[in-house]
C-alpha cells in the first residue's frame, strides 16, 4: 500500500505525490515465496558481493569525512588569493549541500553497526552469566514449542500459489510451514532479545551530523530564551502538514516550558502565490508584535485567500494602514526571502521541517517522537555539560 510521506516538497511535481511504499503482510509472504529458489541460488554469490560493496562504500565515506575534519583541524584557512583568504568556515558553507548527505549515510552505518555490537556485547554477557556460547544461547532464545497448524499452510498457499511456478502443491507447502515455523523462532528469539536489551543499562554517545544553526536561532519564537533545547521550524502556511504540526509543537512547549523554544522561519513553497504573502502578511503581524495571534488565525483557516490577510488583521485589531503599508513594502519581501536562502544553505526544501538543536528532521512527526528526541538531547546536555545556546529575541 502506498501512502503519501508527511511532508510537502518544493518540487511542485511531486507535492501530493507518494514517497513511501509499504506492503501488507500477505505482500511480505508473497514476495518471499517468489523468491525461495533465487534467494537460494544467489545467496553464495550475493552475499560476498554485497559484502565488498558494503564495505568499500564504507572506506569510500569515512576517507571522505576524515579527510575533510583532518584537514579542518589542520588550518582553519584553506587558500589566499593574494591577501585575501579562504577559511574553511566558508569552503564548509559553500558545500554543505553536498556533504551533508554524505554524512547521513556515514551516520547511518555506523548506527547500524553500532547496534549490531550493542547487541552481540548483550549476548556475550548473559552467555557469559550463563556458562554458554553465544551461539548456545541465541539457540535458547529460540527455542520453545514452534506450531504451525494445516490451515495455516493452506491459507498460506492459497494466498500465493501462483509464485510457485513448476513446484508441486506438497513441496511449495512443505516450503511454507517451514519458513512460518522460523518467523515464529525469530519473533520469540526477538521478543528475548529484547528482553535483555531493556535489562541493560545502554548510553549511546554517537554523535549525529547536525547542521549549524548559528545566527538563524533568531525570530518569532515561544518557550524559554535559554532554553537548552531549540527547534527552528521551516514553515509554509498553505501546507497542511505545517498546520497539523501546530498543535504538536504546543504540546511540547506546554510539557518543556523551560527546556524547549521553538524560532519559526518562513518557507513558502511557491515565491509567487499565496504561500509567499501570507508568510509577509505574518511578518507584517509581527511588526506589531501580534505574529504568532497572526499564525495561528492563518492556519485555523483550511484556505487562504489575498482578501484573508487584512480580513485577519482587522480582527486581531492591528492598525490596519500600517499594516497594508508593511504588506506592500519591499522589507515583508526581503525577510521572507532571507529565510528563503537560509533553508536553501542548510538544503531544506520541503514544510515542515525542524532543527532541533541542529538535527534536521523533515516531515511532520508525533508528539512522542519529538519527546523522545527532546529528552535525548537534555541528557546528552546534561552529561556534556553543554552551555544552553545563545538567547533571541521573542516577537
Amino acid at each position: 500500500m502506498c501512502k503519501p510521506s508527511p511532508s510537502c516538497s518544493l518540487d511542485r511535481s511531486s507535492r501530493g505525490h507518494c514517497k513511501h511504499w509499504q506492503r501488507s503482510p500477505l505482500e511480505l509472504q508473497a514476495g518471499r515465496s517468489r523468491h525461495f529458489q533465487q534467494v537460494e541460488a544467489a545467496k553464495q554469490v550475493g552475499n560476498g558481493a554485497y559484502t565488498i560493496l558494503v564495505f568499500v562504500t564504507l572506506l569510500f565515506l569515512v576517507a571522505i569525512v576524515s579527510t575533510a575534519k583532518g584537514f579542518q583541524a589542520d588550518s582553519q584557512v584553506v587558500a589566499k588569493v593574494n591577501d585575501s583568504i579562504i577559511t574553511q568556515q566558508e569552503l564548509d558553507a559553500e558545500v554543505l549541500n553536498q556533504t551533508l548527505p554524505l554524512e547521513q549515510k556515514l551516520y547511518a552505518i555506523r548506527k547500524a553497526a553500532l547496534e549490531n555490537l550493542i547487541t552481540f556485547r548483550i549476548l556475550e554477557q548473559e552467555a557469559s552469566n550463563r556458562g554458554v556460547t553465544v551461539a548456545e544461547l541465541r539457540k535458547q532464545l529460540a527455542a520453545g514449542e514452534v506450531r504451525v497448524t494445516s490451515a495455516q499452510v493452506e491459507e498460506a498457499y492459497l494466498a500465493n500459489a501462483s509464485f510457485f511456478g513448476s513446484m508441486s502443491p506438497d513441496e511449495a507447502k512443505e516450503r511454507l510451514r517451514l519458513d512460518l515455523e522460523t518467523q515464529q523462532k525469530m519473533a520469540r528469539y526477538r521478543t528475548a532479545l529484547a528482553h535483555l536489551r531493556q535489562a541493560t543499562r545502554i548510553t549511546r554517545f554517537l554523535s549525529e551530523p547536525r547542521l549549524p544553526v548559528a545566527g538563524i536561532e533568531t525570530g518569532p519564537s515561544l518557550g524559554a530564551r535559554d532554553a537548552p533545547v531549540t527547534i527552528v521550524e521551516f514553515v509554509d502556511f498553505e501546507c497542511s502538514y505545517c498546520r497539523a504540526a501546530v498543535p504538536t509543537l504546543r504540546e511540547v512547549l506546554s510539557k518543556y516550558p523551560t527546556k524547549v523554544r521553538v524560532v519559526f522561519k518562513h518557507l513558502p513553497l511557491q515565491v509567487q502565490g499565496l504561500g509567499f504573502d501570507a508568510a509577509r502578511a505574518a511578518f507584517c503581524a509581527g511588526q506589531q508584535n501580534r505574529f504568532w495571534e497572526y499564525h495561528d488565525a492563518l492556519f485555523a483557516r483550511e484556505k487562504i485567500s489575498t482578501a484573508s490577510f487584512k480580513e485577519i488583521a482587522g480582527m486581531l485589531g492591528l492598525k490596519l494602514p500600517e499594516f497594508s503599508e508593511c504588506l506592500a513594502a519591499e522589507s515583508s519581501r526581503q525577510a521572507v526571502l532571507k529565510n528563503l536562502k537560509e533553508a536553501d544553505r542548510l538544503g531544506i526544501k520541503s514544510t515542515p521541517s525542524f532543527l532541533v538543536n541542529g538535527r534536521l528532521i523533515q516531515g511532520a512527526i508525533t508528539r512522542h517522537e519529538f519527546e523522545r528526541i527532546i529528552d535525548r538531547e537534555l541528557e546528552t546536555a546534561a552529561s556534556l555539560q553543554v552551555q544552553p545556546p545563545p538567547s533571541a529575541r521573542k516577537d
